[in-house]
C-alpha cells in the first residue's frame, strides 16, 4: 500500500492474469485486490466488472488517511465494487502524528457502518510511526481500533508488513484479536508477533488484473470462501463482542466459517474452534472444546439441544457442563462429551446430577436407555428407572430392553445382603458371596 506513482500500461488492460511471479501464492486460494487513486492514472475509471470476472472475490479500497484525506476515487469504487459482486473493504492510511479518535471518525463518517452485506471490517493501514516510540504507537493504534469497533459494532482488521512490525511495533503482541492483513512479498510468512496466523496476504504490488490499467496489489485470503463471506457479514454486534473478548482472529474460537444464520430469538455464527448464539431472550453465549465437538455431532443449534443459555461450567473438578435450551452437555476425560435431554435429564437432576448414583453419562440417549457410570435409565411407560451397577451390566449383556426380560418394572430394592430389581418378564438380584459380587 505504498503511495506510489504507477506508470501507464495500456496493454495491461488486456492481460486477465496474475503476473507470473504472483500465480503460485494465488493459486487455489481465495483471490482478491487492494486499490487506491494510483489505480487510476490518466483518469481512467476501474472496470469493476472485469475485476470480478477475472476471479477476484474482494477488494480493500482505500477511503482515508496519509495527505490524501479522502481518495478522490473512493465513493465510486466502492459503489461499483458492490454493483459487481465483490466482498469489499475499506482502509486509513495511518498518521499516527495526529489524533487516532479524529482519524477513526474520519473513515467511519465516510463509509459509514459497514454493517450492509459484503462489506468487510474497517482497515487500519499501519506502516508509519508518527515520530512515536513502540510504546505510544501501539496505544495510538489501539485507540483508534477501539474507536472504530465501539462506532461500527464491526471487529477492524489491521494491515501491516513484517519488518515495520518487528521495528518500530517492537513486536507487539497485544493486537491479535484483529484479523491481520500482512504484506510481504515472495515466500509465504510467518504469523507475526501477537497472531496464531495471518488472514489475509498481500503478496505481490505487480499483479496484472483484468479492468484495472498497470499493476495492482494482490491479495489472498488464508481460508475458505465461507470464512470471507463471514468475515463480510456482521449483524449481530453482540456475536463481535464476544468473539473479541475470546481472543477473536487468534484466540479460542478462531476465524468464522460461516455467515450469521437464523436460530430462535436471534442469530448464531460457526467459528473455527466453536460455535457464538446470540438470543433477546437468553444472551450471547459461545460453545467451545470439548463440548462443541460433541454439540456439532447433533446439529447445533438446529438440533434438540438448541441453544445455549450459559457459559461452560466446572460443577465438580474435572467435569465441564454447558446447559442449553433443550438439555446439558457434559464432559470428563473418563466418558468424553454427552447429551443429556428430556426425562433422563429430568431424573438424573432429580437424583442429584453429578453426585447421583447414577454419575456421569458414558453416551447419548440410544431408544429407551442411557447409560451412565454407575448404571442405566430406562424410559418405560411407569417412567424413567434406573437399573445400578453389576444388575445393569448384566441386563445389558442379555440384551437390554430386548432381551427376555423386557424392561425395569420398578426401581432396585434392597435387602439383607445385597439388592433387586424386577423387569416385566424376570428379576435380576444382586448378591455379594465371598467377596464378589454376583447376579443371579
Amino acid at each position: 500500500m505504498r503511495t506510489r506513482l504507477i506508470p501507464l500500461l495500456v496493454l495491461a488492460a488486456l492481460l486477465p492474469v496474475l503476473a507470473p511471479h504472483g500465480a503460485q501464492a494465488a493459486s487455489g486460494r481465495v483471490q482478491g485486490i487492494d486499490t487506491a487513486k494510483y489505480q487510476h492514472d490518466g483518469g481512467r475509471a476501474i472496470d469493476w466488472n472485469a475485476v470480478r470476472g477475472s476471479g477476484q472475490r474482494f477488494a480493500f479500497i482505500k477511503a482515508t488517511g496519509h495527505a490524501d484525506k479522502t481518495d478522490p476515487w473512493f465513493a465510486r469504487d466502492w459503489a461499483a465494487a458492490g454493483r459487481a459482486g465483490m466482498i469489499r473493504g475499506a482502509y486509513h492510511y495511518a498518521d499516527p502524528s495526529s489524533s487516532a479518535v479524529a482519524q477513526a471518525d474520519a473513515i467511519v463518517n465516510v463509509v459509514g457502518s459497514t454493517r450492509e452485506a459484503g462489506d468487510l471490517g474497517i482497515v487500519l493501514d499501519l506502516e508509519s510511526t508518527g515520530g512515536r516510540s513502540p510504546s505510544a504507537l501501539a496505544a495510538w493504534a489501539h485507540a483508534f481500533l477501539n474507536r472504530v469497533e465501539s462506532r461500527t459494532g464491526r471487529l477492524p482488521i489491521l494491515y501491516t508488513y513484517v519488518s515495520f512490525w518487528s521495528g518500530p511495533m517492537a513486536n507487539n503482541r497485544s493486537f491479535g484479536a484483529y484479523p491481520l492483513w500482512l504484506a510481504r512479498y515472495g515466500a509465504e510468512p510467518r504469523p507475526l508477533a501477537g497472531w496464531n496466523r495471518w488472514t489475509f496476504w498481500q503478496h505481490t504490488s505487480s499483479a496484472r488484473v483484468s479492468g484495472i490499467v498497470g499493476a495492482v496489489d494482490h491479495d489472498v485470503l488464508c481460508c475458505s470462501a465461507g470464512t470471507l463471506a463471514a468475515l463480510a457479514d456482521g449483524r449481530t454486534p453482540a456475536i463481535t463482542r464476544l468473539w473479541h473478548r475470546l481472543g477473536g482472529a487468534s484466540g479460542a474460537l478462531g476465524l468464522p466459517t460461516g455467515p450469521e444464520a437464523a436460530v430462535p430469538g436471534g442469530w448464531g455464527q460457526a467459528f473455527e474452534h466453536g460455535y457464538v448464539a446470540s438470543t433477546s431472550v437468553h444472551g450471547t453465549w459461545a460453545v467451545l472444546s470439548p463440548i462443541w465437538e460433541r454439540y456439532s455431532s447433533v446439529r447445533g443449534a438446529a438440533g434438540p439441544l438448541g441453544v445455549p443459555v450459559a457459559a461452560a461450567a466446572e460443577p465438580v473438578p474435572g467435569v465441564v457442563s454447558q446447559q442449553f435450551t433443550g438439555g446439558l452437555i457434559l464432559w470428563s476425560r473418563l466418558t468424553g462429551a454427552q447429551p443429556l435431554l428430556g426425562a433422563m435429564l429430568h431424573r438424573w437432576r432429580k437424583d442429584g446430577g453429578v453426585r447421583s448414583q447414577e454419575g456421569l453419562p458414558t453416551g447419548p440417549r440410544v431408544g429407551v436407555a442411557q447409560q451412565f457410570r454407575g448404571g442405566g435409565l430406562y424410559a418405560t411407560s411407569t417412567g424413567v428407572h434406573l437399573v445400578p451397577g453389576a444388575i445393569r451390566d448384566r441386563y445389558e449383556s442379555l440384551g437390554g430392553p430386548s432381551s427376555v426380560l423386557g424392561l425395569p418394572a420398578s426401581e432396585a430394592t434392597a435387602f439383607h445382603g445385597g439388592r433387586l430389581v424386577s423387569f416385566d418378564l424376570g428379576t435380576l438380584i444382586e448378591l455379594t458371596v465371598g467377596g464378589h459380587t454376583v447376579v443371579v
